[in-house]
């Protein structure tokens, strides 16, 4: 069966993953463990978070760390200066990321308006709480004798410490022919009132980058509705979307999603001890899913299954989540006079005339230029 939904986290807009009042620096010898980088691409003027990729952080002397897996999976592990009077990870212009064996892969801090490499190092500033923050741009540079091509890496990028840990046990296979996984991975939890964000807590591919979800907490009950997320594409083009399900006890297979029939269609629901720092997942399903462009919506294929996610059990560390989510709202826009409003559809296309109901992005812009991104169900013009 084939369902739309409306998709309401496609698009997480970034703004600062802000701490708790604690800006004591980490000497070198604390810098050793497991990191998340964040890093965001821009959108027609503003950001989003992009990747989420786990990475491992070693000391070697007294100055200089090494880092191991900051790109993708099987990238070459480098040396950063560290420095313990400032927080600040130093990493060289042009260090060799990837060996393609016919190219090179070098990561450079880039000169967006001038098209070029910066031969400055690439710095991430410590802003506390076990943050760090570059906001220049950062270029993939493959080159292949006289030849280069660019990608982006980041349009602005944190560094964050892992706070948890996520175990799932998860089925690839049909009826009577699975595969089990079971694995364990570094995450991060975030959580700002009833606002909850956990990164890293799926692998979202084979090159070993992380699923970020989002939630709601009711605390009267101990329990959280996270939004279903997409994970990323699959071979043929099509997107693997991750939600909430049902299945089969015998089968040990989905048969939908969660909450059928229902405004809740798709959502993954959890229970949380936020005492002891636990979080308990329901079972999920990733499906192959399409994107219509003309109406915003999200077509869920519940006959073609990728991965029946069994079991999510998170635990994260309770003094060190209480922090703002990535998606906090700005208090002082309030008082801000508004200039225009536009509206984008989730492939960053501008919109004319959205359809009601439809998921879109509302860019507010205001008077002193400052803008707004926010997801919004289109209910008509204000």
């Amino acid at each position: 069966m084939i369902k739309n939904i409306i998709f309401a986290t496609i698009i997480a807009i970034t703004a600062p993953v802000c701490a708790q009042e604690t800006t004591t620096i980490p000497t070198i010898g604390e810098m050793e463990g497991d990191f998340l980088v964040l890093n965001s691409q821009e959108y027609n003027g503003e950001k989003s978070l992009a990747t989420i990729k786990p990475f491992n952080i070693v000391p070697t002397d007294n100055s200089s760390i090494s880092v191991s897996g900051f790109y993708m999976n099987g990238c070459i592990d480098f040396n950063a200066e560290y420095n313990e009077n400032t927080g600040s990870i130093s990493i060289p212009s042009g260090i060799p990321v990837f060996d393609m064996e016919t190219y090179m892969v070098y990561l450079y801090p880039w000169d967006s308006e001038a098209g070029e490499e910066i031969l400055r190092p690439i710095e991430y500033k410590y802003i506390g709480n076990n943050t760090w923050e570059c906001n220049t741009d950062l270029m993939l540079v493959a080159v292949q004798g006289e030849e280069k091509q660019t990608v982006t890496f980041s349009n602005g990028s944190r560094i964050v410490r892992c706070n948890g840990q996520s175990n799932n046990t998860s089925y690839v296979g049909s009826t009577g022919n699975q595969d089990e996984y079971i694995e364990s991975r570094p995450s991060y939890v975030a959580i700002n009132g009833n606002t909850i964000d956990i990164y890293n807590i799926l692998q979202a591919d084979q090159y070993g980058y992380g699923v970020h979800l989002s939630g709601t907490i009711n605390k009267d009950v101990n329990e959280v509705m996270f939004r279903y997320t997409l994970t990323g594409h699959a071979n043929d083009g099509t997107y693997r979307m991750l939600t909430g399900c049902e299945y089969d006890v015998e089968t040990n297979m989905p048969t939908g999603m969660s909450y059928p029939e229902t405004s809740n269609v798709g959502m993954i629901h959890a229970t949380i001890d936020m005492e002891k720092g636990e979080i308990a997942f329901n079972p999920m399903a990733i499906w192959a899913a399409e994107y219509d462009t003309s109406t915003g919506n999200i077509s869920v294929n519940e006959n073609l299954l990728y991965e029946f996610v069994k079991t999510v059990n998170v635990n994260y560390d309770i003094n060190n989540s209480d922090v703002s989510a990535i998606e906090t709202p700005n208090i002082a826009d309030t008082n801000k006079k508004v200039k225009q409003i536009n509206y984008y559809a989730i492939d960053g296309s501008k919109l004319k005339t959205p359809q009601c109901g439809s998921l879109v992005i509302k860019m507010t812009i205001y008077n002193d230029e400052s803008r707004k991104a926010e997801k919004v169900i289109f209910k008509g013009y204000e």
